[in-house]
């Protein structure tokens, strides 16, 4: 009966751990591979990543927001973008913050912060969040974090 249950345990542990390290991405140090940006939202999208400068193997949380074609048109900008880490205890460790004071912008808003080097903080993942906001017929405010994290493997 005992077993059973730490068999059982361990199987689901398995699949979770499974499809958690599916929505980690993870970069070769000195390989080629392409930032991608990750977006939701169909009137004003909402886009996300943690862009990885193949040149230096650094990373830097960007985010971007766009009036979509057609439609409604809005007003948009992000307001705030960062570079988190994973801690030790789950959590996020903000590493880099972008304040973007730059206003409302016609069709697109797009903001970064500055880059950190990943090796400095071995084994860890990382992730952005963005605060972003929208006015037309409308108006909306959202903060949002893609449900993925970036890692680079340091040789």
């Amino acid at each position: 009966m005992r077993l059973k249950a730490v068999r059982r345990f361990g199987i689901v542990g398995a699949v979770v751990a499974a499809v958690a390290g599916a929505l980690i991405v993870f970069v070769p140090s000195s390989a080629s591979a392409d930032s991608e940006w990750w977006c939701h939202g169909t009137a004003v999208k909402r886009c996300a990543t943690v862009w990885w400068d193949e040149t230096d193997d650094t990373y830097r949380a960007r985010a971007k927001i766009t009036d979509a074609d057609g439609g409604v048109d809005y007003e948009v900008r992000v307001i705030d973008v960062k570079l988190q880490r994973t801690s030790t205890s789950g959590g996020y460790v903000t590493l880099r913050t972008k304040a973007d004071g730059d206003g409302w912008h016609a069709t697109e808003d797009l903001a970064g912060t500055t880059t950190v080097d990943p090796c400095n903080y071995p084994r860890q993942s990382y992730s952005v969040v963005a605060t972003f906001y929208w006015r037309g017929a409308s108006a909306g405010q959202e903060t949002w974090r893609p449900n993925n994290a970036w890692a680079l493997l340091c040789g």
